[in-house]
């Protein structure tokens, strides 16, 4: 359960009255993270609690279920009727009219639409002035502690490590004519690699070959794995952390199993970098400058740059995801494509920025890295290296 008054600070700063955090039967899982119920909480009433920007929080409960708010300090008010859970909410309403809610305008964010539209019918018909909580919200289940942003920065370096062990294998394999290798050898490898250096993964990493590529969460699979040979373009994805209180780094590097990259490959791959880097140029700037950003500015940023190099077509999915505890975190995601995500970009938060080219049957290219914004909005690039450029795997130099 984090500190009332550290969410009362957030409140007044976004100068909204109260905070309703409000569940049935687990459908709020944003409210459960913020007031800390344990998984396995039985709860099978609704309640609310009512996170005022002054004074004293309140929790309605239903009689038959204190215990499932025991631990909040809150004031407690306790229903048993429908009549007497209205009554306590509407004096709720009638004190705090302006409110935060798990809710979006417009189904724009879904991602935060936890409360259904029943209730914010009726919570509107009491009188309540809703807004979503998008934004408080992620000062309380996105932000990194200092220890993680530290860790963060020590995980980027090892799975970069790990990336780079990985393309060696490949090329050794090819220069001294082993055994064929196929994705998923490769998939086995990096796991072993992972292991090696104490990372953890929830999902083995992405390995695709050629037109495989072209499909953005491409999964090998043992027995229909594509061979690796020469002249073949290789993308491979992995993600990982050290242990599960850790942020997960992610991060996707390009390969050439040959000596000098097609042309056509190293111009496409060249825009996605343009793209990726112009986010971060753009981060950097503004965030220096005070200037507040919405996490869909940046898709638009890198949307723009690919579509204006005739490819946007074939870009399918958001910029960048949010990025904490969970691979796919609960923050800000890079996107005005999928879904329009307006939250603040906010300091001690991470997530990727990973502009893609797909194009079925073809070819398919991702760039992808991390970015960590820091406690002053100082903007890190995790693990400090970018690839410029499709690596070729059997030039004489390909790797440091």
């Amino acid at each position: 359960m984090l500190s009332i008054d550290d969410i009362q600070a957030v409140l007044r700063s976004y100068g909204i009255d109260a905070w309703f955090l409000y569940d049935f039967r687990g459908s709020n899982s944003i409210a459960w993270q913020v007031l800390g119920l344990a998984p396995d909480a039985h709860c099978t009433r609704r309640w609310l609690v009512v996170i005022p920007a002054e004074g004293a929080a309140v929790k309605i409960v239903s009689t038959i279920e204190r215990h499932t708010l025991a631990h909040i300090p809150a004031t407690e008010m306790m229903y048993t009727t429908r009549q007497e859970w209205t009554a306590a909410v509407t004096e709720q309403v009638l004190r705090h009219p302006r409110v935060a809610m798990e809710y979006s305008a417009m189904g724009d964010l879904p991602v935060v639409a936890k409360v259904d539209a029943g209730t914010v019918e009726w919570l509107r018909n009491l009188g309540a002035d809703i807004v979503s909580s998008g934004d408080v919200a992620q000062h309380f289940t996105s932000v990194l502690s200092p220890a993680q942003l530290e860790t963060s920065k020590q995980t980027a370096k090892d799975l970069r490590a790990v990336m780079h062990d990985t393309f060696r294998f490949i090329r050794e394999a090819l220069m001294v004519a082993r055994n064929p290798l196929d994705e998923v050898d490769v998939q086995r490898h990096a796991a072993q690699l992972m292991e090696e250096r104490n990372l953890v993964t929830d999902h083995p990493a992405i390995v695709a070959v050629g037109p495989n590529a072209a499909n953005p969460h491409y999964a090998p699979r043992a027995g229909s794995a594509a061979p690796i040979g020469n002249d073949d373009l290789i993308l491979v994805d992995m993600w990982a952390r050290p242990h599960t209180s850790a942020v997960y780094s992610d991060i996707t590097w390009m390969a050439y199993t040959g000596k000098e990259v097609p042309q056509r490959a190293a111009k496409m791959f060249a825009v996605l970098a343009q793209a990726r880097d112009a986010v971060v140029d753009f981060l950097r700037e503004s965030l220096a400058a005070g200037r507040s950003i919405q996490a869909c500015q940046l898709d638009d940023i890198a949307r723009d740059i690919i579509n204006a190099a005739g490819y946007g077509q074939y870009f399918v999915h958001r910029t960048g995801h949010n990025i904490s505890t969970e691979l796919h975190g609960p923050g800000a995601n890079l996107d005005n494509f999928e879904t329009r995500d307006t939250r603040r970009i906010l300091p001690l938060t991470s997530f990727s920025v990973e502009p893609g080219i797909y194009i079925p049957g073809d070819i398919g290219m991702r760039s992808e890295l991390d970015v960590l914004i820091g406690p002053d909005y100082e903007v890190i690039v995790s693990g400090g290296e970018a690839q410029e450029a499709i690596i070729p795997l059997l030039a004489s130099r390909p790797l440091p």
